[in-house]
């Protein structure tokens, strides 16, 4: 057994064995493990065979188990980032490389962003290796009230779909509204009217056979043909939640209605105004997905907005996860985590609101640290809510990750900026 305690050699160590399953021993370390279980300070994690064996004091160490030293550091879950598009967008500038959204070629609650997904996407590797594991890749909003279908990704591996059809996403705003006429009343009634021809559908094919035909959707405008109808009966089928963007606290209410009326399983993405109808939220158990650091009023739909958003939220009971919502830098949100407590949110529910809340409203095996589970897990420096802290390791499944991302290779080459010359080119 071998002591590391120099995170230059943890590093090197590190990149040497992340092709396979690691059996390691983290002794000395804070562990939070985002479940109802609290560890003594410090502890020890035991991993074999890319498994959780043992959490605690006096956990025996078998031979041949790599230790390293965690003193001084924090070991967590790894990050869950709940909405992003990352797979679906390289570069925010250039069309050409985002697949996120049809426009107005969008073919609304049928628009399935899992065969858009990249898995050789730059994004992947530099948000893991700064401890983003897993993430919700969302459609983003086109020329209609749904968005379309979204999956859950893990970030490492060569199958990076963890969950296609993961739910359906939607909004109620100023945007949406105008895909419907311009009035958010509208949408409103779009939104009930649809699941109540849904309703109908479903009871006519349930007669008719799968090759039921019918044209449904009563307002001309927006009716839905055949595979977007079977699309919302294969979201209801397998009790897929909904993910609305909804800031407005009179729109959080009334989507909250529909949900109740319909027997919808709501997740309430944005919620700027959420503070203001926060236990109405808490009694629908309604989780919400916010951006504690988006707290201006930056529209109609947002003059409420204000930066204890998230404490008041949880302080009254509800689920609280938070997202950044761009897919080059879900890196930061423990970021966003860190801000949330430093305008009143519960330090530990900040933590749990970018780790195992995210994974549980979508239902998602992840965002824990337990004995018998696959050891996903992030080693940090330090408090991992602190803008200076880093990720020092990541594994995910058992496998440590490769610490070098596009980011860290251009900074190798172009460190010694004479290095160019032996090809006539000067990089200065």
């Amino acid at each position: 057994m071998s002591k590391v305690t120099n995170v230059l050699l943890l590093i090197f160590a590190l990149a040497s064995m992340a092709a396979a399953a690691s059996d390691v021993a983290i002794e000395n370390v804070r562990i939070h493990t985002s479940s109802s279980r609290l560890l003594p300070d410090p502890s020890t994690i035991l991993i074999q065979q890319g498994r959780v064996v043992a959490l605690g004091l006096n956990v025996a160490i078998p031979p041949n188990v790599q230790i390293i030293d965690g003193t001084g550091k924090v070991v967590t879950a790894g990050l869950v980032e709940p909405h992003s598009q990352i797979g679906l967008e390289e570069i925010s500038a250039v069309d050409s490389t985002i697949d996120s959204s049809g426009g107005e070629h969008a073919s609304g609650p049928a628009f399935d962003v899992q065969y858009a997904v990249n898995g050789d996407s730059t994004l992947l590797k530099i948000n893991l290796v700064e401890g983003v594991t897993h993430a919700v890749t969302a459609p983003t909003q086109g020329d209609d009230v749904f968005a379309g279908l979204g999956v859950g990704l893990v970030l490492a591996g060569d199958q990076i779909i963890l969950r296609p059809q993961l739910a359906l996403f939607g909004a109620v705003t100023a945007r949406s509204a105008q895909s419907v006429g311009g009035s958010r009343a509208e949408v409103i009634t779009h939104l009930r009217r649809t699941f109540q021809d849904l309703k109908t559908y479903r009871r006519q094919r349930a007669i008719s056979g799968p090759n039921y035909t019918a044209a449904y959707g009563t307002h001309q405008k927006r009716s839905y043909n055949k595979i977007d109808m079977d699309a919302l009966a294969r979201f209801r089928e397998q009790g897929l939640p909904l993910v609305l963007h909804v800031d407005r606290a009179n729109e959080i209410t009334q989507v909250l209605r529909l949900a109740a009326e319909y027997d919808l399983p709501l997740i309430v993405r944005g919620a700027a105004e959420g503070w203001k109808v926060a236990s109405e939220l808490a009694a629908a158990k309604v989780p919400v997905i916010i951006d504690p650091m988006n707290n201006l009023p930056t529209g109609f739909d947002r003059l409420g907005a204000r930066a204890d958003n998230a404490a008041l939220l949880h302080e009254a009971g509800v689920q609280v996860a938070f997202s950044v919502s761009d897919p080059h830098n879900a890196r930061q949100l423990r970021q966003l985590a860190g801000n949330a407590v430093a305008n009143g949110m519960n330090w530990l529910a900040a933590l749990k609101a970018i780790t195992n809340v995210p994974a549980d409203i979508f239902n998602l095996p992840v965002g824990r640290i337990e004995v018998g589970e696959p050891a996903t897990l992030v080693l940090w420096s330090g408090d991992p809510l602190e803008v200076t802290t880093w990720a020092e390791a990541v594994m995910v499944n058992g496998r440590w990750i490769d610490p070098t991302s596009r980011q860290t290779r251009l900074y190798e080459r172009y460190k010694d900026l004479s290095a160019g010359k032996a090809t006539g080119f000067n990089y200065q």
